[in-house]
């Protein structure tokens, strides 16, 4: 646990011998216990104290915890804090039920076992501590992003103030042309600084949301591993509703990692330096497909490669992009039965355009400039899975690459993604006689 931050942890029960219980279970946690006698006394705490958990009872006298908790969410400040719900009451399913319609993130039933309300406990208070620090380094940008605009427009009314002195001194034609040079001397200087701090703070941004990114991969894999322990090692002694939540808890928390470890290879790419080989297109697209295969064997779908031509180009991130692009497709053809996916090269301009088409589910195309952006999806998480980091890889490989990338799509009519790889289709491109254009029509 770290020793810069406790999380406060709020533990709410008309009974003290309950409480004590409690608070001797999560004290090794090391982090700060407030107790609350009642529904009132919690209010009460929570509107004087940031919280990162509530161990709430139920059955309460007077103002009970589902009362408790809906006095709670009604508040803006309070309505994201995750309560815990502790109730004896095993055998009433409506009664667990009532508990997650009011916000309740998991549900603990008597008689309490120490290892999982301590794990589960602990879970909430990394994520707090995580959520902290982003929150406070963001903050700490923040301000370092006004100061920059402070300097700027401070600048710039230095700037206003040097041409009105020169209209002032305009009757004096050598004195102003001298003014005149010099000034632009000066604003050429200022023009070359302010562009160096925006280059500067462009690379700190990015060093900034890697290093994020970075710091996160611990705390989310050790969210993983804890989830995986209770479900290896304690499932004989959780009833199958918990069992159930943990195995969400893995989920979730396996597919953050994945975000994160996208994130990383995406901020790696633009400091990558690329190494070139002849590849044949057709034999990658072939492995693509056989690995995509393996793991939708129990869909149908109608494969069509067309001829594509041997160019150069850095093997293992050209074949991100067709991994990438094609279960892009897989992914959206779901619905369709069969699902039909196309792969072939065309010429537009003397150049050669690689296009990957579906019969999938299609996007508007008013929305197609949020396409290739990290984090934006055109569909629901609950259509489909994903964080929308997959599009924006493909299109930095492809800029590596001096290439560009587009889609065209309608509703329900399928999408097609066209994209060039810049020198790649060239036959004079380092050294690589073989990549012709011609190979990508079969002569």
């Amino acid at each position: 646990m770290s020793q810069e931050l406790k999380a406060n942890i709020l533990l709410v029960d008309d009974r003290a011998d309950k409480r004590l219980a409690m608070e001797s279970i999560i004290s090794e946690l090391g982090q700060n216990i407030v107790q609350a006698t009642s529904g009132r006394d919690a209010l009460r705490h929570l509107l004087s104290q940031e919280f990162a958990l509530i161990l709430l009872d139920v059955n309460m006298p007077g103002m009970d915890g589902f009362e408790t908790a809906l006095l709670i969410r009604q508040r803006k400040s309070l309505e994201n804090v995750p309560i815990i719900f502790i109730s004896a009451v095993s055998n009433t399913e409506t009664h667990v039920s009532r508990g997650y319609s009011l916000g309740a993130v998991d549900y603990i039933l008597a008689p309490i076992i120490p290892e999982i309300l301590r794990a589960k406990v602990a879970v909430f208070v990394e994520l707090f501590k995580v959520v902290e620090k982003v929150r406070r380094q963001a903050d700490a940008l923040k301000a370092a992003h006004s100061e920059l605009e402070d300097r700027v427009e401070q600048r710039t009314k230095e700037l206003a103030l040097a041409n009105a002195a020169l209209k002032s001194e305009i009757d004096e034609r050598k004195r102003a042309e001298e003014d005149l040079r010099q000034l632009n001397v000066d604003l050429e200087q200022r023009v070359a600084d302010r562009t160096t701090e925006l280059r500067t703070a462009n690379k700190d941004m990015e060093a900034f949301t890697y290093s994020i990114a970075h710091d996160l991969r611990a705390p989310v894999r050790q969210i993983h591993g804890f989830s995986e322990i209770l479900s290896e090692d304690f499932s004989s002694l959780m009833p199958l509703e918990a069992q159930n939540y943990v195995k969400r808890i893995w989920i979730k928390s396996r597919d953050m990692g994945q975000m994160v470890d996208d994130l990383l290879n995406l901020f790696g790419i633009a400091k990558q330096q690329l190494d070139y080989q002849n590849v044949n297109l057709n034999e990658m697209v072939k492995e693509v497909v056989i690995g995509i295969n393996g793991e939708t064997s129990s869909r149908t779908i109608q494969w069509d490669i067309h001829k594509l031509p041997e160019i150069c180009c850095n093997y293992g991130l050209t074949k991100q992009v067709f991994y990438n692009i094609l279960s892009n497709a897989v992914k959206y053809t779901r619905p369709k039965k069969p699902a039909r996916i196309e792969v072939g090269c065309t010429r537009v301009n003397h150049e050669a355009v690689i296009y990957v088409r579906d019969n999938g589910v299609g996007f508007d195309m008013n929305y197609a400039d949020r396409l290739f952006g990290v984090f934006q999806r055109l569909h629901r998480a609950d259509e489909f899975e994903g964080v929308g980091i997959g599009l924006a890889l493909v299109a930095k490989i492809i800029a590596k690459h001096g290439g560009r990338i587009w889609a065209e799509s309608e509703i329900g009519q399928g999408t097609t993604f066209s994209f060039t790889m810049g020198k790649a289709c060239k036959p004079t491109a380092l050294g690589c006689a073989e990549a012709t254009l011609e190979s990508c029509y079969g002569k």
